[in-house]
């Protein structure tokens, strides 16, 4: 997340007009090594794997296209990722793919 030069949270959204977009996936939600199992089942997940790398790390970092290409762009908070565990992160898991606006249920 940049930081504007007035201290505040970049306004511009990380999937952008115009930049290439991941697709929406049901994959499985099963344990990784060391983990506990759980009930198998898909999840949806939001696949970058198709996007070419240096859009790959964009995501990772969580900025707009514009603080992308600013390498010195502060951030207003460190990104903090952590290994997915379905156990752990149950409340985050969703089931079925979200409905692209305009889609009709």
């Amino acid at each position: 997340m940049a930081q504007t030069r007035h201290r505040r949270r970049c306004p511009l959204p990380v999937l952008a007009p115009g930049t290439p977009k991941g697709i929406w996936k049901l994959l499985p939600a099963g344990p990784q090594r060391g983990q506990l199992t759980l009930p198998t089942g898909p999840m949806a997940v939001y696949d970058l794997s198709r996007l070419p790398y240096g859009e790959q790390l964009r995501w990772r970092t969580q900025h707009c296209p514009a603080h992308a290409a600013a390498p010195n762009a502060a951030d207003l908070a460190l990104a903090g990722w952590q290994v997915f565990d379905p156990l752990l992160h149950a409340a985050h898991i969703r089931t079925r793919l979200p409905h692209a606006p305009g889609d009709q249920a």
